[in-house]
């Protein structure tokens, strides 16, 4: 939980003398906080204070911490917002330790009325490349002569993780010169010839798992998709271990191709057809793959219908599924650069359902439903 700018804002941030800097804050009165603590007589939560003093330290060092011990806490007096709604936080005795940071911090009202001193501990937050780290998380970015569009999204991942594996499938624009600038930086794979996104992806995914990686974030080149979503799949995968996860667009996006809402649509109903299972959106390309259960799966295609048969095999083999929501922009008309082809990629996807709705009947659901029985049978459900 944030308080800042909710339950209260920073008026100003001054440095005092070495060690030391203040924050003069103005408490929010109507806040559902005082609503609920002690109705008609409003009265700050201790535990508020302690959380401002994290907060207010955060924003000092530009960094995300995490409360670490209570050293010393003394409540001293009633802050009503009634009465004073705007503190003073005084930061003093600050020092680093090898976890973050040890600090006194003393509240105050502009009078001079003492209301609490705290000592405390805090810790640095663990970054985003860090839990990518600790969880075996990377990303794969399969491309081809999308240069204009890796050129923005490469420095913007690289911003909060630098387990990259970019797979050039064979690019004939100035891809190859653009990934040698980042040669030692990422993991680079190379197609002499385009083969399709399906075994792009396949064989970023075997580039991975040799690697050591347990799941992987995979993000198209073509301009769509943003970096900025890639925490909410890192918070998503740690929830939710051994799941796949599937990006959820909005279909109110501006410059979305008018044949993505009837082709997703289909989608999702033949998925849900052949899987026993819905989702909404089965079509997007921004996922989390739980890659340390696909060891040994090897697709029947090779190309964008190869995202439906990754999804269907891991629906069978009941793996949990969850969409994640996604922010996507969608260029102008003739500012697009797409390689589907309407017909050719259509027919492919329709031919690939109709096996797929067989496949389901002889292989999908009988599978599906011994590895639940499996499952009870062990005690695991």
């Amino acid at each position: 939980m944030t308080l800042k700018d909710d339950f209260y804002h920073i008026e100003r941030h001054a440095a005092g003398e070495a060690q030391s800097f203040v924050f003069h804050v103005t408490l929010h009165r109507e806040h559902f906080i005082y609503k609920a603590h002690f109705p008609g007589l409003p009265v700050t939560p201790g535990v508020c204070l302690i959380q401002m003093c994290k907060e207010l330290m955060e924003e000092h060092v530009s960094a995300p911490l995490l409360l670490g011990k209570l050293v010393n806490v003394k409540f001293l007096a009633v802050i009503n917002p009634d009465d004073c709604c705007r503190l003073q936080f005084t930061f003093t005795k600050v020092s680093t330790t090898d976890e973050g940071y040890k600090c006194t911090t003393t509240v105050e009202s502009e009078a001079g009325v003492v209301f609490a001193r705290l000592s405390i501990c805090l810790r640095h937050a663990p970054t985003l490349d860090g839990r990518m780290r600790e969880h075996g998380i990377c990303v794969i970015i399969p491309t081809y002569n999308h240069a204009p569009f890796l050129e923005v999204l490469l420095p913007e991942i690289l911003r909060h993780t630098s387990f990259i594996i970019v797979v050039d499938d064979g690019s004939t624009d100035r891809t190859p010169q653009l990934l040698s600038r980042y040669s030692g930086r990422i993991t680079i794979v190379t197609h002499a010839r385009n083969k399709g996104k399906g075994l792009a992806l396949e064989h970023g995914i075997c580039t991975a798992l040799s690697m050591g990686y347990a799941s992987a974030i995979t993000i198209d080149s073509d301009g769509q998709h943003k970096a900025s979503d890639l925490p909410s799949f890192v918070d998503a995968a740690i929830a939710h271990p051994s799941a796949m996860l599937i990006g959820s667009r909005s279909f109110h996006e501006e410059n979305m191709p008018a044949g993505n809402k009837f082709a997703n649509r289909l989608s999702n109903f033949w998925f849900a057809v052949q899987s026993g299972r819905c989702l909404p959106d089965t079509q997007c390309g921004y996922r989390l793959y739980p890659i340390g259960l696909m060891r040994g799966m090897r697709l029947f295609t090779g190309r964008y219908e190869a995202e439906l048969e990754y999804l269907l095999r891991l629906a069978w083999r009941d793996i949990p599924l969850i969409p994640v929501q996604v922010d996507v922009s969608y260029l102008p008309k003739g500012e697009r650069v797409s390689h589907y082809n309407a017909s050719a990629d259509f027919l492919r996807i329709s031919m690939l359902n109709a096996i797929m709705f067989f496949v389901a009947i002889l292989y999908g659901y009988p599978s599906r439903f011994i590895r639940r029985m499996l499952r009870r049978l062990h005690g695991r459900e």
